[in-house]
């Protein structure tokens, strides 16, 4: 597996590629997506992401990943981009020798919730974060839900 990773779409499926690359471009300065490389048609080149997803991860390993997720989606909210699957994050959450990584963004819209999707998968390692989801709902504070998971 070299560096790079190419993601070929269907030839019907162009405006998922144009929202792919549209949203890596944008994401790019942030350093938690893949890197962008160039687009030819419906195909996209751009780094490969190495690590492990969650769905790989023990617990211990999410529980400790798990702020730096949080951060991450707080900022696709700030932008207002909504991910979407961020309360199934099993392939798309990545935790890398660097940090957290996000992948596959051709389901992306405008929009924010992915910090109010992510702690309804987070409620299994953490019961009761989920009901801070509502007053992060109208603030947009990521801080409470920090101080909570640093409280267990």
């Amino acid at each position: 597996m070299g560096p790079f990773a190419i993601k070929i779409f269907k030839e019907h499926m162009s405006k998922n590629t144009e929202k792919e690359w549209k949203f890596l471009k944008q994401l790019k300065p942030l350093g938690f997506a893949p890197t962008p490389y160039f687009k030819i048609g419906s195909v996209i080149v751009m780094s490969r992401v190495k690590g492990l997803s969650i769905k790989q991860m023990s617990d211990d390993e999410i529980r400790l990943s798990a702020r730096y997720f949080l951060h991450a989606l707080h900022q696709l909210d700030e932008l207002k981009i909504m991910k979407e699957e961020s309360h199934r994050p099993h392939k798309h959450f990545i935790l890398t020798k660097k940090g957290v990584k996000l992948i596959d963004f051709e389901r992306a819209k405008k929009g924010k919730g992915n910090v109010t999707q992510f702690l309804m998968f987070l409620n299994r390692f953490y019961p009761g974060i989920i009901r801070l989801g509502k007053a992060y709902k109208t603030t947009l504070k990521l801080a409470p839900i920090i101080d909570f998971i640093d409280s267990k």
